[in-house]
């Protein structure tokens, strides 16, 4: 059975105990009324268990961050040299996401923050700009 579902997927069950809340029926409903085709989950192999659904969808609001360039001045110059190599970023990718020229999901955010921590930086000063985001999360 495929674990990963991707979110564009729609879920036709009505009799499902959280249909009301699951961003996959919403989004059955708006296709069923909108388009002449759509992608739905296969309901032979739905196993729903009472509030226990794998592939419940909710919309859920997330602080992202943009930017960290106050964080990398304040850490302590010995400590600075080739940041970029402890971070999940390619170099070019590193300097874009220092820049925030894209924005950093929680996770990321988490991650940072622990490089910046082991090299001695400020976590007090945040990163340089955050911004509300909608995201669907599988709870």
């Amino acid at each position: 059975m495929n674990k990963y579902i991707p979110y564009n997927i729609t879920c036709p069950l009505a009799s499902c105990s959280r249909s009301n809340t699951c961003a996959r029926y919403a989004n059955y409903q708006k296709a069923k009324a909108e388009e002449a085709s759509f992608m739905v989950l296969n309901t032979d192999l739905l196993q729903v268990e009472g509030e226990v659904c794998p592939y419940h969808l909710v919309s859920e609001r997330q602080r992202w961050a943009r930017g960290f360039i106050r964080l990398c001045k304040s850490i302590p110059s010995g400590n600075a040299k080739y940041l970029n190599v402890y971070t999940p970023f390619t170099q070019r990718r590193f300097y874009k996401a220092r820049n925030g020229e894209f924005p950093l999901n929680p996770q990321m955010q988490a991650d940072l923050l622990e490089i910046f921590k082991e090299r001695g930086a400020d976590l007090s000063l945040g990163f340089d700009s955050y911004e509300e985001q909608d995201v669907l999360v599988e709870k």
